[in-house]
């Protein structure tokens, strides 16, 4: 971590001289592989509408965690299900629930609201997606003193049971999960696998990271090594120095190429093919920037961030997808808020984004034995942000409910938990990893 105002001391040189500073929250991660005791030892209630499925939701958390009450005087973890709300009094059990623990949650504390589509009337309806809102401003309204985040599981399919609920509950309740807040996830999908355990939750499972090498690429195919799969980091032959000594740490694999030649998406797919049979994970990570104002930006500029970011990502996902998916493979495609929001001088960065973005909803909606979702990175401390200027990184930094910059391995477990069964709920989404941003938010 490169924040200057994460440094204690620089911090009570500045509270001396009565210098006003945003005072970032200590974020508390866990980078430890995931397991059955997840939530052990951690406060955990379960409050909102009384119903079936908030009972079933409660018995699964609890068995996972320390049961506790909204009562209680600190907790750790709080669950309201807003599942059959349906007019404006019903929205009272939220505000209730909320209101009576939210000042009881310990730093790093996580709150995951649980709301279903409602087409019964015009007013359930709205009742339910009111509480979009609610999480999002609710983050922005706790989250920059003491790191608690707030997101939202919105359940679209009925199918959905408390199991899928749960297991991505457990992610976000975790410490796996700090620079996530603000995001509303949509549960749509219950045909996934069956989980009996988290331990080692990729084993056996064949994984690409591309642009694995260095920074959030290096950082995820270490989360997939923990998770227990077999990685193969591939990076162009520049790269080669840190790309070999990564796959020797993870016992994993290099393959030098450079994913914009020709050839170089069914030569990876042979590869796996002959050698593992299969392709359960890919990770879509290379991309580049060539920054510049589109009356300044040259064609060259335009066609290699277009090349690289959006065009290599549907040639090598749709390559494995006519040959060498295994069923249930799962597909996670780096975006952006940039993306998202847009950004001055970053036309070409910003449309391959977003395009990755409908790639992924496409890939979701068209392949049935495929799980496809994407990461939004906001500012993440990385070699190449420290080049940035000062103002620019200020602006990355503060703009954010958590008032600071995220690091690799944010981005890194988000991947990771896409990639697991945990996420088998969850499909054609992107969920955006940054700290609360208020860009495009």
């Amino acid at each position: 971590m490169n924040d200057y105002l994460q440094n204690s001391s620089l911090r009570q040189v500045l509270k001396t001289l009565n210098i006003p500073v945003p005072v970032p929250p200590i974020l508390k991660r866990n980078g430890q592989a995931f397991s059955d005791a997840e939530l052990q030892n951690k406060k955990i209630a379960v409050a909102g509408k009384e119903s079936d499925f908030s009972h079933e939701i409660q018995q699964l958390l609890h068995a996972k965690s320390d049961a506790a009450t909204i009562y209680d005087s600190a907790i750790d973890g709080l669950v309201v299900s807003c599942i059959g709300m349906q007019s404006i009094e019903d929205l009272e059990d939220l505000f209730t629930s909320v209101k009576n623990t939210v000042n009881k949650i310990a730093a790093n504390g996580r709150i995951v609201l649980v709301s279903k589509i409602d087409t019964e009337s015009i007013t359930s309806f709205a009742v339910q997606r009111s509480i979009d809102g609610f999480s999002r401003a609710l983050s922005k309204e706790i989250g920059g003193k003491k790191g608690v985040t707030v997101n939202l599981l919105k359940i679209t399919n009925d199918d959905v049971k408390a199991k899928e609920v749960v297991n991505a509950a457990t992610f976000f309740l975790s410490d796996k999960s700090p620079f996530i807040t603000g995001q509303v996830v949509e549960l749509n999908t219950a045909d996934g696998q069956a989980l009996t355990s988290q331990q080692q939750l990729l084993k056996g499972k064949v994984a690409i990271v591309t642009g694995g090498a260095r920074g959030i690429g290096a950082a995820a195919a270490k989360v997939l090594y923990r998770e227990g799969a077999k990685v193969i980091i591939v990076d162009v032959p520049q790269a080669s120095e840190d790309a070999q000594a990564l796959a020797k740490e993870i016992e994993g694999e290099a393959k030098l190429v450079d994913i914009t030649k020709d050839g170089a998406a069914q030569e990876l797919q042979n590869y796996v093919i002959s050698t593992y049979g299969k392709l359960d994970i890919l990770v879509n990570n290379a991309g580049i920037t060539r920054d510049k104002t589109i009356a300044k930006m040259s064609i060259d500029q335009w066609r290699a961030v277009l090349n690289v970011n959006l065009k290599a990502v549907i040639n090598l996902t749709d390559i494995f997808a006519q040959k060498g998916f295994s069923k249930n493979a799962k597909v996670v495609s780096l975006s952006s808020i940039s993306g998202i929001a847009g950004n001055v001088g970053q036309t070409n960065y910003s449309l391959t984004k977003s395009g990755v973005i409908g790639f992924t909803q496409a890939v979701a909606a068209t392949n049935k034995n495929i799980y496809a979702n994407a990461v939004a990175p906001g500012f993440i401390e990385t070699k190449m942000t420290e080049n940035l200027p000062f103002f620019i990184k200020e602006g990355g930094r503060r703009l954010s409910t958590l008032k600071q910059g995220g690091v690799p391995e944010d981005i890194a477990e988000l991947i990771g938990f896409l990639a697991s069964p945990l996420s088998d709920g969850i499909n054609g989404q992107c969920i955006r990893a940054c700290g609360g941003s208020m860009i495009g938010a």
